[in-house]
């Protein structure tokens, strides 16, 4: 019985599936754009034809749903069709079979991925660009820094953006004037592309940027330069980073923060303590992290200070620090966030418990047990058999 009414049911789902690949031809925009949405769930072969004509619509919005309803049903066996609309006549066609052989990700689309970015039209060659960097192929970087002098700054950003996926250590050169290019976008990106593929010879053009102007825009060029030289692990960026903490702009004392950190820098601990009374929360934030990844206990005071700021995320986030330091002397204060209204922040303060081991703590790690919170409770469990070892 249950099988006939399958069977029965088939039909319906493939002439729905007609109806809908029909409402795509329809001259009604909203009756298209609705048709290619529901396509995205039927996920069905059978429409994969109309949904490559439908890619090269008049209406952005038919298009990107044609793309979307694509990417949720074509495999790699409809190849050989996108390749085709690759080379077709339509521009916006080509832009979403490009956009969907990176999804594909199969490396055999590289060589046609690698001619589009060259196309006429700026939406290809961006749609081409993008779908190298999913692909990872390292043979397209050649290619990718051709782009990075291209006229439009939507293709020069993809570039930028695909060859730090690649990490191809031979695109620093070519990357580090584009920290200086006309668009924002662009250098911030050019920053994180440099962090990312790990070439400390760029440290130097990092470092210049970080000393330049401060900029009016928010989490900038300042910013990501900063980032990137925590990233790379080159100590030459820590005097540039000690200035950076006292710099006016508050992002920028968040990534030298973040930066030093990841560097473990032990000198920057006396700066990084005032700036846990910061007026900047993301400031106070980053400086009890990057206290956390030092781990000098010439922190530990100003940091069971850091417990009672009036943001949860802070309290969280100096008790987390304090377990990472892993001194005794953090064990009151820690015990009395067991009252903190905030569930995460008695789970925070019994697990830097567990990390410092200090068996003394066990009577009020019990008490955890009967928390109202499962993940407090769950924490406590797991803290009690750790000091019950000791």
């Amino acid at each position: 019985m249950l099988s006939a009414l399958l069977v029965s049911a088939l039909p319906a789902r493939a002439d729905r599936v007609d109806e809908l690949i029909g409402q795509l031809k329809s001259p009604r925009v909203e009756v298209r754009s609705d048709a290619a949405d529901a396509l995205v769930k039927a996920k069905s072969v059978r429409a994969v034809p109309a949904l490559i004509t439908a890619m090269g619509d008049s209406v952005e919005s038919v298009r990107a749903r044609s793309v979307r309803a694509l990417a949720s049903t074509a495999t790699k066996q409809e190849l050989p069709v996108l390749l085709t609309a690759l080379r077709g006549k339509d521009a916006h066609r080509r832009a979403g079979a490009a956009l969907l052989l990176g999804l594909l990700n199969d490396r055999r689309a590289s060589g046609p991925l690698v001619a589009a970015t060259s196309d006429r039209a700026a939406e290809v060659r961006t749609a081409a660009i993008e779908s190298l960097g999913e692909l990872g192929d390292p043979r397209a970087a050649e290619s990718l820094r051709l782009r990075l002098s291209d006229p439009e700054t939507r293709v020069r950003l993809k570039a930028v953006t695909a060859l730090g996926i690649l990490r191809d250590a031979h695109s620093s050169s070519a990357l580090v004037p584009l920290l200086h290019d006309r668009s924002a976008a662009i250098q911030s990106g050019t920053a994180v592309a440099l962090a990312r593929i790990g070439d400390r010879s760029v440290a130097p053009a990092l470092i210049r940027i970080v000393e330049g102007v401060p900029s009016t825009e928010p989490f900038g060029v300042r910013f990501y330069s900063a980032y990137a030289l925590g990233a790379l692990n080159d100590r030459r960026g820590v005097p540039v980073l000690m200035k950076g903490l006292a710099d006016r702009d508050p992002t920028l004392r968040v990534a030298a923060a973040g930066a030093l950190g990841s560097l473990h820098e032990k000198s920057a601990v006396p700066p990084l303590t005032k700036l846990l009374v910061d007026r900047y929360y993301l400031v106070r934030f980053t400086a009890a992290q990057a206290l956390g990844g030092i781990g000098d206990r010439r922190a530990v005071p100003s940091l069971i200070k850091a417990l009672k700021d009036s943001n949860e995320d802070i309290r969280e986030q100096s008790a987390k620090a304090l377990g990472r330091i892993g001194d005794r002397a953090a064990v009151p204060a820690l015990l009395a966030l067991f009252a903190d209204s905030d569930e995460a922040i008695p789970k925070a303060a019994v697990l830097a418990l567990g990390r410092i081991g200090d068996p003394q703590a066990l009577p009020a790690v019990r008490k955890l047990l009967l928390h109202k919170d499962p993940t407090v409770r769950a924490a406590a469990s797991d803290v009690i058999k750790m000091l019950e070892k000791k």
